[in-house]
Formats: C-alpha cells, sequence, structure tokens
C-alpha cells in the first residue's frame, strides 16, 4: 500500500511561502491553515506494516478551506477602513501593500461562510486520493454511504461530504453515494451524532480562557510594538489586529490561490507564537484541558470502535427493521469544534502534560495544525496481521493528517499499533471516567433521551434526525 502525502495539493503555494530555511508559515496556522500533510513527528512509518493488511478503514474530517464567517469578515472591514482613513509612510517593504490592501471576497454576501475554491480542490483530491490509498475497501461502481453534520448554520460541512464523495465515486456519484446528515440538535440524537456537544448545555468552549488569554497577554504586545515603529502617521495597529494577521494569512492565500502578502508581517517567531495560541485555543477550549468538553466525542469513538470490532463482513438492523450493511471505509465530516473534541478522545495525547500559559513547551507533542487545519483528518485503520502462532490478530492505528499517531499505553502492535481489544477497553474507561452524560451536560429537556453512551448512526441509518443528501 502507498503512502499518498498528497495530491493535487497546495503545494505551489506552500513552495512560494516557504523560506530558505523550509520554514511555511501556512503550515502554522492552527485551525486557520489550508490542508497539508502532517510532519512526521513520531518517526513511525506510515507504510502497512509487513504482514499485515487494512481490511477497514474510517476517517472524521473537517470541512475543507472556505470564506471567513461574518464576524471574522467584519474584523477585516474594520481593518480595511482605518487603514484607508489613516494618512501614513511605511519604513518597511513587507508593510508596502497596505496602502492598497482590501479583503479579498469578491461577493461577501453570497460567500460568506461557504466553502472556498480552495476547499472544493482539497475534498475533490482528498476522495481521490482515498480511492487509491485503501483500492481493496471498496468494490468499482457500486453504492457507498458516508455521514456528515448537518450543521445548519451553514452547508459547507454538507457540500464537504458531497465534493469528497464526488472525488472518490467520480462520474456516477449521485447514482452511488448517499450521505446521511445528523441533525445534532434533534432531542433524540443525544450523543449520537457528530456534534454532540450540540445537546450539552453545560457544554461551553472558551475559546482557550483564561490560559490563552495571557499567553496572548505576552506574545502580541511585543509584535504590536514592533509593528508599528514601522509605520509613520495616522495609523497604528491595535493588538486585536495584529492577533488577526495570521489567520488573514491563511484566508487569503486559500481564498486566492497565492501567496498572501500577510504572511510575510510575522517573523518565525512570531508565527510560532500564534501557533502556540492557537494550541491554548483547542487544548483549553474543547480539548484535554477542559473538564466535560473532552468527553463530547467519547461515545462517537465508541460505536466506531465496536463497528471495527464486529468486522468488515458484519451486517446491522436498521431502526425501521431493515438491514444495512456498513462501507469498509467509514466516511464522516464535521467542524473543528467537533474535531478536537475526537482528538481529546483518542487517547494518543493522554500522556502529554497540561500546556503552560506563559511560555511553549519545546518537546510538546501536540499542535493543532497537524490536524485541526482546514480538511483536518482523524483517520484509523483496521489491521489485520499474521500470528506467529498461525492465523490473525487485529490491531489499529490512528492517523493525524496522515501522520500515524501512537496510543499513549498501547504500542505493542505491529508499526507501535495497539491491540484492537485493548484499544476498545481503553474507549469505555474513558465512558467510564464521563459518568452519566446527561448528568455532566444537565440535560433538563425531557425529550432527549436518558444516558446514551455509544452512537449507533454507523449501523443504522434509518434514525429520525438524519436525512439523506445526494452528491
Amino acid at each position: 500500500m502507498h503512502h499518498f502525502k498528497q495530491l493535487l495539493s497546495f503545494a505551489l503555494v506552500v513552495t512560494t511561502a516557504t523560506a530558505k530555511d523550509g520554514f511555511s508559515p501556512l503550515e502554522h496556522l492552527g485551525g486557520n491553515s489550508p490542508w497539508f500533510s502532517g510532519p512526521e513527528v513520531t518517526g513511525i512509518s506510515p507504510e502497512i506494516p509487513s504482514g499485515c493488511t487494512v481490511d477497514q478503514a474510517a476517517f472524521f474530517s473537517r470541512h475543507g478551506s472556505r470564506y471567513p464567517d461574518r464576524g471574522a469578515y467584519n474584523e477585516w472591514t474594520n481593518l480595511s477602513s482605518r487603514i484607508d482613513a489613516g494618512e501614513f509612510t511605511i519604513r518597511d517593504q513587507k508593510l508596502a501593500f497596505l496602502s492598497t490592501w482590501k479583503p479579498v471576497l469578491k461577493n461577501p454576501d453570497q460567500q460568506i461562510a461557504q466553502l472556498s475554491t480552495t476547499g472544493y480542490r482539497e475534498l475533490y483530491d482528498m476522495g481521490a486520493s482515498y480511492r487509491l490509498q485503501y483500492p481493496d475497501l471498496y468494490a468499482y461502481n457500486t453504492a457507498f454511504t458516508l455521514w456528515c453534520n448537518y450543521y445548519s448554520s451553514s452547508p459547507r460541512v454538507r457540500d464537504s461530504a458531497r465534493l469528497f464523495a464526488r472525488g472518490f465515486l467520480g462520474p456516477n456519484a449521485t447514482e452511488l453515494g448517499s450521505i446521511y446528515a445528523i441533525n445534532g440538535s434533534a432531542p433524540q440524537s443525544f450523543m449520537n451524532s457528530l456534534a454532540t456537544s450540540d445537546l450539552c448545555p453545560a457544554y461551553a468552549d472558551n475559546g482557550g480562557g483564561p490560559k490563552k488569554d495571557t499567553w496572548d497577554s505576552i506574545y502580541l504586545p511585543p509584535i504590536q510594538k514592533r509593528l508599528n515603529k514601522l509605520i509613520e502617521g495616522r495609523f497604528q495597529f491595535t493588538q486585536s489586529d495584529v492577533s488577526i494577521i495570521p489567520y488573514l494569512c491563511g484566508f487569503e492565500t486559500q481564498i486566492t490561490g497565492s501567496v498572501s502578502p500577510w504572511c510575510s508581517v510575522f517573523t518565525e517567531k512570531e508565527i510560532l507564537q500564534y501557533e502556540y495560541a492557537q494550541d491554548l485555543r483547542y487544548w483549553y477550549g474543547t480539548g484535554l484541558g477542559t473538564d466535560i468538553e473532552k468527553y463530547m466525542m467519547v461515545p462517537v469513538l465508541d460505536g466506531l470502535v465496536q463497528r471495527f470490532v464486529d468486522g468488515p463482513k458484519a451486517t446491522y438492523k436498521n431502526s425501521d427493521g431493515s438491514t444495512f450493511t456498513p462501507p469498509n471505509l467509514v466516511a464522516a465530516f464535521s467542524n473543528d469544534g467537533q474535531m478536537n473534541q475526537l482528538v481529546a478522545a483518542l487517547g494518543v495525547f493522554d500522556k502529554e502534560p497540561q500546556l503552560p500559559a506563559d511560555n511553549i513547551p519545546k518537546s510538546r507533542l501536540f499542535r493543532a495544525s497537524n490536524f485541526v487545519t482546514m480538511r483536518g483528518t482523524v483517520g484509523f485503520e483496521r489491521l489485520s496481521c499474521s500470528s506467529k502462532k498461525g492465523g490473525s490478530e487485529v490491531y489499529v492505528r490512528i492517523r493525524l493528517n496522515n501522520v500515524v499517531y501512537p496510543v499513549s499505553g498501547c504500542q505493542d502492535g505491529p508499526g507501535k499499533s495497539c491491540p484492537l481489544s485493548k484499544y476498545q477497553t481503553l474507549v469505555k474507561s474513558k465512558l467510564k471516567a464521563a459518568g452519566d452524560l446527561s448528568k455532566i451536560c444537565n440535560v433538563t429537556n425531557p425529550a432527549i433521551p436518558g444516558n446514551h453512551s455509544s452512537a449507533t448512526f454507523f449501523t443504522d441509518v434509518k434514525l429520525p434526525f438524519m436525512s439523506l443528501i445526494k452528491p
């Protein structure tokens, strides 16, 4: 099996944005990076271990690159209007573009929060890549099922699933593909959706909270001071302006297909400081630095693991009595918050210490830039491996943006994979640690079912809160 880093990727743009030392700001923007295949930080080969085959695989993906949402776009237009109103001169050519800079959206009223053209390409390429990477998991010209979060605020998650299906299935995608969009706000979907936190009143993504606030107060003022020394006249960057410069770098680049001039404003050190702010945002907003938010996707992970335990030939009964045989490649799409909740549940970062607010740990493994990018992907592979005793043994391994990450305390399988039975035990222990999810969520709506600790939507496509979408 070949390891496909990227097909028709952002290579030209990234190359253009890469300094002589190989540093690219586009690979250090956290949730604001366009897709890139992650760096090989674990030292584990992505090749399938000798004596093993992948007989099932799954992935959860964030939607593809998009246009900004309304709030972010308002920040862009505010900055632009203040630049226009100012009379100033520049002492550094890297800021010379300011005098003519305008937000790059051509039709903002229609584009806000939608997938961008780069997003289209990311998802088409992703579909083709998975088809080539797992050729034995799909029979040519047969039906294929996918799942996605309905996400009523924007169609971008649904559209991402549709575009992936087109790249995966080709010209007959509309006929062959069935996408089940799950309404995570429907009471019956409690802990049984791709947006489980939507029905958890106690859930609160604080954006990183005091820890991120502390880091922002440390790293942003020196950058603001440095940049404002380069401007003479009636315009000065606010600290809020400075905080969105890397955001502008990532978004403008993927929207236009050309490297944004904002990408040259921060130094390499400053980009890495911004990247750490993104780590704090996700770690303490929805990840392992939280109390309840880190448990939100454990039921979904448990449901997927059970699908792997049941094996590639399993057939299930839908809630209407009909039968359903899931594909051996499970494809699911959601948003960055849910992706980070899932990452918190995986077990790959369980031994990582809590991130400090006042300095950047040199050896941290957790970097949001390496998995929560646009089209960021958490992948799973079920490995069936020949046993020394005869027969076969089954393992699971996890890939974040293509890179294999070992499970903490469970790396004794081929290629540091984890025995599937041990991994299921690990996930069950996380469910136990969470306790009654309806209680920790402070659920008071009587229409919401009691404690539901394992998702079933991967094996039942007739649930009342799911709707069918064609590619």
